[in-house]
């Protein structure tokens, strides 16, 4: 293997990391929350996440709760994917202490007692905004930042007067991850299309046809390249890392058919780009080898340990890299 490969990928990572992006949030998923006494608990609300839900029929409102301390700010975004009925265009409202509106809201909005309303209708703009993480596109509906002077509880409450829908709801403007949710994004995003409307074969298939495709092709072109384990866990590995490449190359495809092009885009491309170098270092490293040396394991490790924080592969892919990088040397 080339150490270009490995000096670009670093590159690539490094320009990744240094990206000011807004809308690094952490994906959760809320359950049973139709009234304030069950409203679903948010904890270290400043921290970016990303809710992901859905309101079943109109006149149904959904319930947040966190706490804040005093002069915080409090970020809240509402917004739908673009697949979603255009007559659905639920509301927001922020109700605290440190809220100084009293804006009315429908009777069957629970309110908590005395506290300030804010009511954010929303509205569907006429522009749909592209997410270069996951990557998709969305409507912004409305949205609420504010410096609050009282700590204490705060609530927020999505609604529809008419119509049920899929609705995402962003808190907090702190973009941090801990080492177990951003290892894990790759298969939180799986969830985040679900929920975008798409089938879980329709996701996966990019990664399918890649992984049938290329072994159909080793197996035609290189038949002798497959017959050592260590050969065989390498070349499912690398095409792990390029079936997770393609897919996300399928999703930004199918977010830009909604949204259009901006800088978000490049960062994608990264993305993308990042672990098809990966697959390919990786064949390189596996197809063929006469002799398994100390130095290609330790390459075989470094593959690894790149693609689980680079997002390839799909988790299954850099285990097997490193499992593979400490397998016996033996044929089939």
């Amino acid at each position: 293997m080339k150490p270009r490969y490995l000096h670009l990928t670093s590159v690539l990572i490094f320009m990744v990391l240094s990206w000011n992006v807004a809308f690094a949030h952490t994906p959760d998923t809320p359950t049973d929350n139709e009234s304030l006494a069950t409203a679903y608990t948010i904890s270290n609300p400043t921290k970016s996440w990303a809710i992901y839900a859905e309101l079943h029929e109109g006149q149904e409102a959904q319930y947040y709760e966190f706490e804040l301390p005093p002069n915080e700010r409090l970020f809240a975004q509402l917004f739908v994917p673009p697949g979603e009925d255009s007559r659905f265009n639920p509301n927001l409202v922020i109700m605290g202490p440190g809220i100084t509106s009293q804006d009315t809201v429908p009777a069957y909005v629970e309110t908590a007692e005395n506290v300030g309303i804010a009511l954010q209708i929303g509205q569907r703009p006429s522009s749909v905004t592209y997410e270069p993480f996951t990557p998709s596109s969305f409507y912004e509906l409305a949205s609420f930042d504010q410096e609050v002077s009282a700590g204490g509880t705060y609530y927020v409450a999505v609604y529809e007067q008419s119509h049920g829908g899929r609705y995402g709801l962003a808190i907090g403007y702190k973009e941090e991850f801990g080492l177990d949710e951003f290892i894990r994004i790759p298969i939180d995003v799986i969830g985040i299309h679900q929920w975008e409307g798409q089938s879980l074969l329709f996701i996966l298939a990019p990664l399918l046809i890649t992984l049938i495709a290329g072994f159909a092709l080793l197996i035609w072109k290189r038949p002798t390249s497959l017959r050592g384990v260590f050969s065989g866990i390498g070349v499912l590995a690398g095409l792990l890392y390029l079936g997770s490449g393609f897919m996300m190359l399928t999703q930004m495809i199918l977010a830009l058919t909604a949204a259009s092009p901006d800088v978000g885009v490049l960062l994608t491309a990264i993305f993308i780009l990042i672990p098809i170098l990966l697959a390919i270092a990786i064949f390189r490293l596996t197809i063929p080898r006469k002799q398994i040396t100390v130095r290609v394991r330790i390459f075989m490790v470094v593959l690894g340990v790149i693609g689980l924080f680079a997002w390839a592969g799909l988790l299954v892919g850099p285990a097997l890299a490193l499992v593979g990088s400490v397998v016996p040397d033996k044929r089939f």
